[in-house]
């Protein structure tokens, strides 16, 4: 594995034709959004680089806007569009692949995503070919262990589950939450079948890349820089894709890296993360 450490991800960035972002954790942190990042929008604007923006959110992309614009006052001018993992999701579910009725396990704010599917909604797990798991019920207090008799039931009834955000924790603020991809590793633990849409598996990626190509915003993937703070969804995504990536050091992470400052400790923690072999990684630490 190559890493390099770089001091400015604005001048990285700049023999690049487009960027995929990711949100959570690198523009904002579900409460604001850090200065450094929309310095770096907007410098990339006024350079002319495109940056789409490329979430584990399990939410139509409309919706994460209208939260990105009237929440957190970010100017949609400085970004072209956005990709959501809720969206690629619907996608799959709605060409029926995983049954014709769903149980929806997940929270009230996420129907706005239930509105784009059409297959039948059932509120008995019984009457269901799969469940789809958006995130917990309440993610301020419940882990993945308050669902054991739920998913052992589902396991009973060989419900499989579809994660709509392979997301496992975000920091909202400065506390740690669950996300539905904890629910999905838990329910493999206990010997269920998960399949997983956005971040790191390649539908999403291709998505994004197949519209750029269409668009005649880039010719290949080495026209395209990916940026994040995950190694378990962004960075392995990029690999998985071949992207070029960039990982920021303090958003996910920011506990585990604390206090390793040279390249052979950032090497150690990818390795162990992702137990494979990656390719060229770049760091920063821009985002303070």
């Amino acid at each position: 594995m190559n890493i390099n450490k770089v001091k400015s991800v604005e001048s990285y960035s700049l023999s690049y034709k487009a960027i995929l972002c990711d949100l959570w954790g690198v523009i904002h942190n579900g409460v604001e959004i850090y200065a450094s990042a929309l310095t770096y929008l907007e410098r990339m604007k006024e350079h002319g680089i495109d940056v789409y923006l490329i979430s584990n959110a399990p939410r139509p992309n409309y919706v994460v806007q209208e939260g990105l614009t009237n929440k957190l006052g970010l100017n949609p001018d400085l970004y072209k569009d956005i990709y959501t993992s809720g969206d690629i999701g619907t996608k799959f579910v709605n060409k029926k692949i995983h049954g014709e009725s769903y149980f929806h396990l997940g929270p009230t704010k996420d129907y706005d995503l239930l509105e784009n599917i059409n297959i039948s909604k059932v509120d008995s797990i019984n009457e269901a070919d799969f469940i789809l798991t958006t995130g917990l019920y309440d993610d301020s207090f419940e882990t993945p262990k308050d669902y054991n008799d739920l998913f052992n039931d589902f396991i009973e009834k060989e419900k499989p589950i579809v994660c709509v955000n392979p997301d496992e924790i975000v920091y909202r603020g400065l506390n740690s939450i669950f996300c539905a991809g904890a629910l999905g590793k838990y329910y493999e633990k206990l010997g269920g079948k998960v399949v997983y849409y956005g971040k790191p598996y390649v539908e999403i990626y291709d998505q994004a890349f197949q519209d750029l190509k269409n668009m005649n915003n880039i010719e290949n993937k080495s026209d395209i820089l990916a940026i994040g703070d995950s190694i378990k969804t962004d960075c392995l995504g990029a690999q998985n894709f071949n992207l070029d990536f960039v990982f920021i050091m303090n958003g996910i992470h920011k506990d585990q890296i604390s206090g390793k400052n040279n390249i052979e400790d950032i090497s150690n923690l990818v390795e162990n993360i992702l137990s494979r072999d990656t390719k060229e990684i770049t760091v920063s630490d821009f985002l303070k």
